[in-house]
Formats: C-alpha cells, sequence, structure tokens
C-alpha cells in the first residue's frame, strides 16, 4: 500500500491499543514505525530497478522482522522516553516498557500484513526464503481504505480528553477496513469465476485466469486468460453483468527471445513478477530484433493494458546481445477521456465481449 496509508494504519493501531497508557504521542510513533520497512526502497536507489525488485518487500516486509526490530526500536522509544520524563515518571515504568515494545512490534507488521493483500509480492519468510507471496484483494492505492482510517483518527484527536471513545473509534475502524480487504479478495475470486466461465468456450485452452484489482477503487478488476500461445487482457466491474471485452496479445517464441530470457537480469525479473511474464518482440534495422519482457500483473486500459513494466534488449542477427538488459516503463494514458473510460467501466457499461488481437 502507499506511504500515507501504511502510516494511517499504524497510527490508528496506536490510538485502538496504546493512547490511553502512553498518550497520544503514540499516534507519531506508530505512524512513523509502519513507514519503517519501506526504508528499503533505498536499494534501489543505489542499486537501480534490478536491486529495488530483489531487495523492495524484502527483509523488512518479513513477518520476523516485526517481531524482531519491534523489540529494539520499543527499548529505545522507552528509553528515549525515560530520559525525557525521568526514571520515576509513568513514561519510565515497565509497564511503559512492554507498552511502547508491543506498538512496535505491531506497527511494524501492520506493513507486511497489508502489503501481502497486493498484487506486487511480498517475501513474508525472508530470509528462510525468497518466494514472494501475494493475495490479488487490494489496490496499492484506494482512498476508501485510506479514508477510514484518516476519520478514525481525526475523530480521536478531537477527542482529547476521551480516551476510551477514542480507542473504540480507532478499533471500529481497524475492523472495517479488515472487512474491506476481506471484500476486496471476495471480489477478486468471484470475477476470476466470471472469467473462467466465459473463457471455457474458447478454442483454445485457457491454463491460468487471474484477476487483479485497480487503483482507487474495488469495484473494476483487471483479469488475465493465459493460454499456451497468447495472454488474453480484460476489465470486469461487479456492477455489471456483462461479458468481458478481450485484448488479445500473441506469445513471442524465437533464438532472439530465448538469448534474452537466459540472462540473469531476466531471472530476476521472472522472479519478481512470479512468472506472470509475456515476451515479444520486433525487428530493427540491420536484422536486429528487440525483445522485451512485460510483467502482465499491473495495467490499465489503453496503451499500457499488457502491463506497466517490462526489462528489454537489442539482439543482432547472430543472436548476441547488443547492449544491456534494461528497464522500461510503458506510457499511461492520463487524458480526461482516459479517466472518463475507467469511470464507464467502474459503473459497469462497457463496451460488450469480443476479443481484439492487439497484435
Amino acid at each position: 500500500m502507499d506511504t500515507v496509508t501504511q502510516m494511517l494504519l499504524g497510527a490508528t493501531v496506536a490510538q485502538a491499543g496504546f493512547r490511553r497508557r502512553l498518550g497520544r504521542r503514540a499516534l507519531a510513533v506508530g505512524a512513523g514505525l509502519a513507514l519503517i520497512p519501506d526504508l528499503d526502497v533505498a536499494a534501489g536507489w543505489i542499486g537501480g530497478p534490478f536491486a529495488n525488485w530483489v531487495h523492495h518487500r524484502g527483509l523488512t516486509h518479513s513477518i520476523l522482522f516485526g517481531p524482531v526490530a519491534g523489540l529494539l526500536f520499543g527499548w529505545l522509544i522507552w528509553l528515549w522516553q525515560r530520559r525525557r520524563h525521568g526514571p520515576d515518571s509513568p513514561s519510565g515504568d515497565g509497564e511503559a516498557r512492554r507498552a511502547w515494545i508491543w506498538l512496535a512490534i505491531l506497527a511494524l507488521m501492520t506493513h507486511p500484513v497489508i502489503d501481502v493483500f497486493t498484487s506486487y509480492g511480498t517475501q513474508w519468510l525472508y530470509p528462510l526464503a525468497t518466494t514472494r507471496f501475494a493475495i490479488n484483494a487490494m489496490p496499492i492505492i484506494d482512498p476508501v481504505y485510506s479514508l477510514i482510517l484518516a476519520v478514525s483518527l481525526a475523530a480521536g484527536v478531537a477527542l482529547r480528553r476521551r480516551a476510551a471513545l477514542a480507542q473504540d473509534i480507532a478499533g471500529a475502524a481497524l475492523i472495517l477496513v479488515s472487512a474491506y480487504t476481506l471484500g476486496g479478495w471476495a471480489i477478486n475470486d468471484r470475477v476470476e469465476a466470471i472469467a473462467r466461465a466465459q473463457t471455457r468456450d474458447e478454442a483454445e485452452v485457457t491454463t491460468k485466469v487471474t484477476a487483479y484489482p485497480t487503483l482507487f477503487q474495488p469495484l473494476l478488476r483487471r483479469v488475465v486468460a493465459e493460454t499456451p500461445d497468447a495472454v488474453l487482457v480484460g476489465f470486469h466491474s461487479v456492477l455489471g453483468d456483462g461479458a468481458i471485452r478481450w485484448e488479445r496479445f500473441e506469445r513471442g517464441r524465437s533464438p532472439a527471445i530465448q538469448a534474452v530470457a537466459a540472462t540473469p537480469e531476466a531471472e530476476v525479473f521472472r522472479w519478481f513478477s512470479m512468472d506472470s511474464l509475456i515476451w515479444r518482440e520486433q525487428p530493427l534495422e540491420g536484422g536486429r530484433r528487440l525483445v522485451q519482457a512485460l510483467d502482465h500483473r499491473y495495467g490499465m486500459p489503453g496503451v499500457s493494458s499488457l502491463g506497466f513494466w517490462g526489462i528489454r534488449a537489442v539482439v543482432d542477427p547472430a543472436g548476441r546481445l547488443v547492449g544491456p538488459v534494461e528497464t522500461f516503463q510503458t506510457p499511461r494514458d492520463a487524458s480526461r477521456a482516459a479517466w472518463q473510460d475507467l469511470w464507464v467501466r467502474i459503473v459497469g457499461t462497457g463496451p460488450a465481449d469480443r476479443t481484439v488481437d492487439a497484435d
């Protein structure tokens, strides 16, 4: 999830469980602690996009990180409070120490727990394993989810002298966003079932059907149906009952693609995308070929419907790479017409079913 939502969730956990003991400063601490796991993006600033793919949502997003790091962070925060207010103050006793440690553990753990409900993939078991886990329930940015948390925090801050009521409001908000997340998971399962039923009559065999959340709302799902020879991409809203309009993208197979696929960079991308790749190529001057692989888990209607990002390289007629394997991003249409089209799809009045050959 986005940084703001992560901080709101950490602060809400603090308000629900620790404000009465630790005061309102616990909200700021909870928000700051919930942000810490995303500091692993520094790997991308230093090592580039491939390093970011490898390390982001790695160690700091493991379910083991919160309990271990939380002990240290909680103790340090308690020590700071003890020195600031004195060892004989309520902030310096053993009960306060336990509260700060538990707040640190829980705030840190909210981060990987909510991230696993997005499609990006989270290394929950790192360093024991580098397997990426993902539940396609929530978009990375969901204003409704964030608003629920923000309203509960605002109410809690306004209730300065009614900490118990503020705690109850925060607890209710946590229950509500949990139900909202599970509802998104259920929506995804429903859309996948609809897509499977609609592709069952296709002449070619569909090997895998996966629905993914789209940005800003839970209703519209992007559906990817994989076949041995192509990837079909469509969109379906739970508010509509029409057939899915599929775009068809042929899979590329050639010696040039095999040459790029054998590189270490391609192996990293395959792991990062959780094997959700489609390879394509196009001719260039002098007999060279531009080979591209796209991660088809993310996309929006229009020019980026097949994916937001990928890797590419140029291969000469002898099958040798010309230059390094590099990352790229597809352009995204942010025009008014694109947003209107997205809204039409959300309310379920999009175009009728047909399969379009996008190649």
